[in-house]
This record gives structure tokens, C-alpha cells and sequence, in this order.
């Protein structure tokens, strides 16, 4: 009776009929929903970043600072953005090979590079802040500890960051092992 009722269910539910172009715009990769959301994240950093470095000398009492705190902050920023604009470029068109897997392992090497610099200019920009405010201030006891749970906070999020493209990374190494398995597995 059990397989009577999961028939008369099966023929019940719609087919859910999909046009070309519905069909289309779904197997584009560029649609996918993680390469979204990573695409839409590099844009709110990147204009959060110009309006912070647009702001922060009169906010933030730039004069005050020494000359390489600034320029190490607006470097860092700058190269920050720079990197990030790259791996958007990269995301934006995934696909770079003479078939699926060979794609996949192309994507995976830029992803590979673009992590490096991700990692790296994250940890500078990071320097570069905790250095500029930091930079004019009379240390004590107290603000050494301050300083110090700075810095780990800041390695406790690289190292997160790092964490999280790694895994992004092993999930195309997963689909590049499907590759290897024979067919019907």
C-alpha cells in the first residue's frame, strides 16, 4: 500500500516546466549562490573601504598621525581593495578550460593565489590600522593589554578567514576526486 501512495503522489506533483532561457540563466555559473554572495561581499568591503579612507583624516585626526602611519594605512587600504577587485574578476567568469575539469582545476589554482593575497593583504590592512591609531598614543600597562588582545583578535580572524577559503577550496578538490571515481559509484 506504501508504494500505491508514493505513485499516486509522484503522479500528483507538477512537473514544474522551466523555459530555454529560465533553464539557461540556471546553469550559468556565474549565478551560482556562493559566487553571489562572495561577489556582493568584495563590493560592500570595497566601498566601505573608499568611504573609510575618503573620511578618515578628518574623523580620525589623520593630521595628528605620523606621515608613514598614513601612508601605511592608505596603502594597505588601497592594496586591500586592489586584491579584492582581482578576485572578483576571477569569480566572474569561473569557467577557463577546454572542459568541466580542467575548468575546475584552473578555478581552484586562482583560488589557491587569490586566497594567498586575501590572507596576506587582510592581515596588512589589519597592521596597518591597529599601527595608525595606535601610532600617537602614550602606552601604559593597560593599553600594552589592550594592544596585545589587538593583535590576537586580528590573527584570531585571519586565521578564520584563512579557515574559510580553505574549505571553499576543498569543496572543488571533492568535485575533482568525482572526477576520478567510475561512473555509476
Amino acid at each position: 500500500m506504501e508504494l500505491d501512495k508514493l505513485k499516486s503522489t509522484w503522479d500528483q506533483s507538477s512537473t514544474g516546466k522551466k523555459s530555454q532561457n529560465e533553464l539557461l540563466i540556471m546553469t550559468k555559473v556565474k549565478n551560482h549562490p556562493t559566487i553571489k554572495k562572495m561577489k556582493l561581499k568584495f563590493l560592500i568591503e570595497a566601498i566601505l573601504l573608499v568611504v573609510f579612507i575618503a573620511l578618515y583624516y578628518d574623523g580620525f585626526d589623520g593630521e595628528t598621525k605620523p606621515l608613514w602611519a598614513n601612508v601605511l594605512l592608505i596603502g594597505a587600504t588601497s592594496l586591500y581593495i586592489f586584491v579584492r577587485f582581482v578576485g572578483w574578476l576571477v569569480l566572474r567568469n569561473p569557467i577557463n578550460g577546454d572542459n568541466l575539469k580542467q575548468s575546475l582545476l584552473n578555478f581552484q589554482s586562482k583560488l589557491k593565489q587569490i586566497t594567498i593575497g586575501i590572507v596576506l593583504t587582510s592581515f596588512l590592512f589589519g597592521c596597518a590600522v591597529i599601527s595608525f591609531f595606535s601610532s600617537s598614543i602614550d602606552f601604559t600597562k593597560e593599553k600594552y593589554t589592550a594592544f596585545a588582545f589587538m593583535l590576537f583578535s586580528l590573527i584570531l580572524l585571519v586565521y578564520l578567514s584563512s579557515r574559510n577559503w580553505n574549505k571553499r577550496i576543498s569543496k572543488i578538490k571533492t568535485n575533482l576526486k568525482e572526477f576520478e571515481s567510475p561512473v555509476g559509484q
